[in-house]
């Protein structure tokens, strides 16, 4: 099989690999679509907290962000056939801990993570994959099912914080965990989704994805804006999506008391500031959010049926064996980048 592995800080190769093997618990795919993100660039830069924090070690196959045709299963397998659509969750778990049994998977101390902690991800065009923990499609394309699991991120992050009909939602940030949570949050049925910060082509996309309004940071005053679209009573939920920790410093100004704040995006091993005494006074929930346990078939429903929109925010297509130039667009920042497939 052709893959692209990295073998260190730096050191990625698009290769001929040996096939993989199928046990009797698991399918043979072919990745049809794998799409990029940050966690990606990190693992290949050197900088991600599983990597830096001796969690996941080197050489590893990226791609948690993926699509698949069934192309034959083990002796076990009952849930899925050759020829099926799928896309696999990140988390392969134990299924036998303490975690696992209540549901919390995510959890597991024994995980395992697609293309990213222990376990070789989409970045080829075969893969073997524990069938439990894949799910069908039907209405999409490969493309846009390649965003489910980052979309299931997304609606996990805007639910575990009980986002409702009563509240007006902050998304800061509107890369593509951005801008999915929006869409999450409207589905939800959220009275108000403003999106703060990022370059002006993010904030229109926002807009165009159902975002009630954006504030641009850079042109206008959070605190004031905050109480102008709020009717002054600052933001119920706040989906931090930046993975940026000097925004630390501004969520109580935007949160008002009792509200609850929603960490989904990783913080490339830096620190942030908060104010404490703050959280203790106003009562504030802060909550991480990690993986997306127990939301992957509501999220296929939301995508299949256009509440979530994954197509628009796909701006690059380019051969698995350039996902090094992929890489080079993301560390220079590209303006009009938002989300990269691969297609192995």
């Amino acid at each position: 099989m052709k893959a692209f592995r990295i073998y260190g800080p730096h050191n990625g190769k698009y290769e001929e690999l040996p096939d993989p093997v199928i046990g009797p618990d698991d399918a043979l795919l072919r990745p049809r679509a794998v799409t990029v993100c940050g966690t990606d660039l990190e693992i290949y830069q050197g900088t991600m907290f599983y990597f830096t924090s001796g969690m996941a070690k080197y050489p590893i196959i990226l791609g948690h962000e993926w699509s698949a045709e069934v192309l034959a299963v083990g002796s076990q397998v009952t849930n899925v056939k050759p020829g099926d659509k799928v896309v696999g969750e990140c988390t392969v778990a134990c299924g036998e801990c303490e975690f696992c049994r209540k549901g919390w998977y995510n959890q597991c101390p024994t995980r395992r993570e697609t293309g990213i902690l222990n376990l070789d991800g989409g970045f080829s065009d075969r893969m073997s994959y524990p069938a439990n923990f894949l799910h069908t499609f039907q209405h999409m394309s490969f493309e846009e099912a390649a965003m489910v699991e980052t979309t299931a991120v997304s609606v996990y992050g805007v639910k575990l914080v009980g986002t409702g009909p009563g509240d007006y939602v902050a998304i800061l940030g509107p890369g593509p965990i951005g801008l999915e949570a929006l869409q999450a949050a409207r589905a939800y049925g959220a009275r108000k989704v403003v999106v703060i910060g990022g370059r002006p082509s993010r904030q229109e996309l926002a807009l165009k994805l159902g975002a009630d309004a954006v504030i641009d940071t850079r042109t206008t005053d959070l605190v004031t804006e905050t109480l102008r679209l709020t009717d002054g009573r600052k933001f119920d939920v706040v989906i931090e999506a930046t993975g940026n920790p000097a925004v630390c410093r501004d969520l109580m100004k935007i949160t008002r008391p009792r509200g609850r704040i929603s960490l989904i995006g990783l913080f490339n091993s830096q620190m942030g500031e908060l104010d404490l005494d703050a959280f203790v006074v106003n009562n504030i929930t802060l909550q991480g959010s990690l993986g997306s346990p127990n939301v992957w078939d509501e999220t296929i429903n939301l995508m299949e049926t256009g509440r979530i929109r994954t197509a628009p925010l796909i701006t690059e297509r380019l051969p698995l064996a350039k996902a090094l130039d992929v890489f080079q667009m993301m560390a220079d920042k590209r303006p009009d980048l938002v989300k990269a497939v691969l297609l192995p």
